[in-house]
């Protein structure tokens, strides 16, 4: 009988033996001309532990895409095409976050780049903790906005227009969608979840998991560009009022069905 069950212990133990699952690694699609800053990009990713892929113009990021990546980094100097173009026809069918990486990096190419889409903005060069900071906050929002929509599935009625967070989808009352970033997206929700409650600039920020800057403008990009979504009330006011000094508050009621 020992004998017996030693040997059932021996290979209980044997079958049985504790399997180590690494964690799944996010994947960044690197939209880049230039080899050297390819390579340093991709070095600095991956010491963070985000893996790269590339592209070296806008021809190579279509089929890129089909590797399904977590996050884009988008030079807008490319040679077959200007970045903001192609971001303008990536957001006709993709929400996938985009951060811009660019010498092209005066305002008004910052203010062009966030309303066409992209979620954040950082000029070259940069610093490389920054870049990796802003890269993993994005990802961390886009994984955390598709956790929150398979946990609580909701839909979100407000004017004419409806809110899916199953499907992370804006439609107006005919049906008809209007594309949303990832930055957009989480701003809407957190104006949705809070009616007529003044949301400061700081805290829209901790929104994004971003700094808060008191002189930055990335916050008052994003709001304005989900102003020209949401477009007039019946009664012709805006959705989102300016609070002087303040922030922002979401003047419309809310329903919220299942």
């Amino acid at each position: 009988m020992v004998k017996q069950f030693n040997r059932f212990t021996l290979d209980y133990n044997l079958s049985f033996q504790p399997v180590s699952i690494e964690p799944m690694r996010q994947t960044a699609l690197i939209v880049e001309d230039d080899p050297g800053t390819r390579h340093v990009l991709s070095a600095t990713l991956s010491n963070a532990g985000i893996d790269s892929i590339f592209a070296e113009n806008g021809a190579a990021m279509w089929r890129q895409l089909s590797e399904n990546p977590d996050v884009i980094i988008l030079d807008l100097s490319l040679p077959d095409s200007d970045g903001l173009e192609l971001l303008r026809q990536l957001r006709q069918q993709s929400e996938i976050p985009v951060l811009i990486h660019s010498t092209r990096s005066n305002e008004i190419e910052r203010i062009i780049g966030i309303e066409i889409g992209a979620d954040d903005f950082l000029p070259k060069p940069c610093n490389l903790r920054e870049l990796v900071a802003r890269t993993r906050s994005l990802l961390r929002r886009a994984q955390g906005r598709q956790i929150a929509s398979r946990v609580e599935a909701r839909r979100i009625h407000f004017g004419h227009w409806t809110l899916d967070t199953a499907s992370r989808e804006l439609s107006d009352n005919t049906g008809k969608p209007a594309p949303l970033g990832v930055s957009a997206f989480a701003l809407l929700s957190a104006f949705l979840e809070h009616p007529f409650e003044p949301l400061s600039r700081e805290l829209l920020s901790r929104v994004l998991k971003r700094e808060y800057i008191p002189y930055d403008r990335i916050i008052d990009v994003h709001v304005s560009q989900i102003r020209r979504t949401l477009g007039k009330q019946a009664d012709g006011s805006s959705f989102i009022k300016t609070l002087r000094s303040q922030g922002y508050v979401f003047i419309a009621a809310v329903e919220t069905t299942q």
